[in-house]
């Protein structure tokens, strides 16, 4: 048997005593306890008002904290084993009286040792695990389950419950860690929690390093409504701020109007939905472009060479100019042409110093 179902029959065992003692209680109180000893009835208390609001009063009271205790020990409130233990050693006080006064001493001391079971039972360590702090979320408990590996290495597993499973024990949060609820199945599971992470409604901010193959390395950014397979939570960067994409209605970061702040490492912004987000597309692209041998691209700039004008367009490669245009529609013909000879493709700058995304010329059908 586990230590939790442990727990919840020492629980069950407890309460059924405790309401057991105070129904035996009443009834000794009233056919041959203290109020007889005292010269009353129950039938004198039927036309003596003011001992009637009194032992109902009594009743009243007793009721209500047992009821108390009841819902205690159901919903395991940390406050419980100090009142219920309150309430018993007020309770050992009526035997203690009756043993002084009365004659029925071998049933009251009986009573008495009940008490202090009952009160040890609470002192014990099977009562202080039964209350211990347990997290739940919603109808979920939070369980906690030991695993051992291949290599022998012990790794703790938590998980949320609905109902009590075959293995694990309930548990409090863990430091450092938050819920987090799953999108498809709405399960709450634990995630690190990282201070200063920004979020965006549902969505979380996540930033990750990829490495390209010339060395450089990049720090993309990129919302996330889940927990992605790399990445980890982090803060705004400066000089940006959060945009919507029209199409798939996910958010994503660019740059503010006219900040010119310096950053040590390089920055691109992605959105967690590539394929609705066309500007994560052309990225893509451009960083496939880039990575291709500069033997397979022909480059048409504006930029001017020396002894040219501004504005001059130049047909070139990676290590070698090829010609000078006045007009772009010239440059762009010309370097079609030489694409066609070495199966290139052409880039053209934009306005911006950009370039586009590139094209192959067709070559002509045999």
């Amino acid at each position: 048997m586990s230590e939790f179902r442990k727990g919840a029959v020492g629980a069950v065992v407890f309460l059924l005593t405790l309401v057991g003692v105070e129904i035996y209680f009443f009834y000794s109180f009233l056919t041959h306890g203290l109020l007889v000893k005292y010269g009353y009835s129950v039938g004198i208390l039927y036309y003596n008002l003011p001992y009637l609001l009194m032992f109902l009063l009594l009743l009243t009271v007793v009721s209500v904290v047992i009821a108390a205790i009841v819902y205690g020990f159901v919903k395991r409130r940390s406050w419980t084993r100090k009142f219920s233990l309150f309430f018993l050693i007020w309770a050992m006080l009526w035997p203690i009286w009756s043993i002084l006064v009365w004659n029925y001493i071998i049933e009251q001391v009986i009573l008495l040792v009940v008490y202090a079971l009952l009160i040890l039972y609470l002192l014990s360590s099977f009562a202080r695990e039964y209350f211990r702090n347990i997290f739940r979320y919603g109808k979920y408990t939070l369980y906690r389950r030991e695993v051992v590996l291949k290599s022998g290495k012990k790794l703790t597993i938590y998980f949320f419950s609905e109902h009590e499973p075959k293995s694990g024990v309930p548990c409090a949060m863990p430091e450092g860690y938050t819920v987090g609820i799953n999108p498809r199945s709405n399960m709450p599971y634990l995630e690190k929690y990282y201070p200063g992470v920004y979020k965006y409604g549902r969505y979380t901010l996540y930033k990750k390093r990829v490495t390209l193959e010339s060395g450089k390395t990049l720090t993309i950014y990129f919302f996330s409504d889940h927990k992605p397979k790399s990445g980890t939570p982090t803060g705004m960067p400066d000089g940006y701020v959060v945009g919507i994409n029209p199409r798939s209605k996910m958010p994503y970061l660019k740059k503010k109007r006219g900040f010119r702040g310096f950053s040590s490492e390089k920055v691109v912004i992605e959105s967690s939905d590539k394929a609705a987000d066309s500007r994560n597309n052309r990225g893509e692209k451009d960083m496939e472009e880039k990575s291709r041998k500069p033997s397979n691209v022909i480059y048409v700039v504006n930029k001017p060479q020396p002894g040219h004008v501004r504005g001059d367009w130049a047909v070139r490669s990676h290590g070698k100019i090829f010609s000078h245009h006045r007009t772009k529609q010239a440059a762009i013909k010309e370097a079609r042409k030489i694409a066609k000879e070495r199966e290139a493709t052409v880039m053209v700058q934009n306005t911006d110093g950009t370039f586009g995304m590139g094209f192959k010329p067709r070559t002509k059908k045999r």
